[in-house]
Order: C-alpha cells, then structure tokens, then sequence
C-alpha cells in the first residue's frame, strides 16, 4: 500500500511560506540604523524576523548620509491563495530574503576661508595703497 507523503510535505511548504522569516538588511556603507515600519531593529549588517503577511518600510539612517529607505509589498501566492482566499494575510508573503540599501554621502557645506584685499593698483599699474581722489559733489539745483 502506498503512503500519503503527499500530505506532509504540503503541510510543511504551507508552513514555511506563512507567518514569520528572516530577512538580512545590508548597507552601504554598514552601520546604518535601521527602523521597519517605525520601530528600531538594530545597526547593519542585521538579520531580523519579519512578519510575511505585512508591508515593511524599512529606513535607513547615518551621520553624513542621506537617508535610504525600501519598502517590500507582500505578493500573493498562487498556491496559497487556492487554500487560502486571495485576501487573507496566510496567503500573503515576503518575496525577499536579503535587502541591500545604498547611502549618498551628504555633501559638505561650502567653507570660507577670508581673504586679504588686493592693493589699489591705479590705472597705471602702480602699487600705490593711495585711493584716487573723489570729485566734489554738486548741489542739485531747484526744480520749482
């Protein structure tokens, strides 16, 4: 007679893609901090337990760096949603195993370094440090 091996291997695929997985969350460069959906889960490289069944926006945040961010949308499984309906969180999960976010260096602010006027040279091209003399004003007439 023939043994339903059918049955436990099914049970355990339905196991495995519903509930809880690990995801590695990586930057670059590494030492991020790293908040999904707004909670804080640790500085990268980091593996974490996800829930499959919900939308993570993962953030990442360093010192001199713009902030990265990615968010993974759960997929519905074909498989899944044929014992499942298609809205039920069981059917629902996380295709991604490993995030990878890029960090862009922020660029650093304009400095400004004082500098020393350059010396009056005249037309001629002398040296002089004498400025040219200014032409007396005259009074602006009445316009009655």
């Amino acid at each position: 007679m023939k043994k339903p091996y059918c049955l436990p291997l099914a049970a355990l695929l339905l196991v495995s893609c519903v509930g809880t997985k690990e995801l590695t969350i990586i930057t670059a460069p590494e030492g991020a901090e790293i908040t999904i959906n707004g909670d804080y889960v640790g500085k990268t490289p980091l593996v974490t337990e996800i829930a499959q069944d919900k939308t993570l926006g993962i953030v990442a945040r360093k010192s001199g760096y713009e902030i990265g961010t990615e968010t993974l949308v759960p997929v519905t499984s074909p498989f899944l949603s044929f014992v499942w309906t298609e809205n039920d969180p069981k059917s629902k999960y996380i295709e991604e195993d490993s995030v990878t976010i890029p960090l862009k260096k922020i660029p650093a602010p304009a400095s400004y370094t004082p500098s020393v006027m350059p010396r009056y040279t005249g037309g001629g091209g002398s040296t002089s440090s004498a400025l040219p003399e200014v032409p007396a004003l005259r009074p602006m007439p009445d316009l009655d």
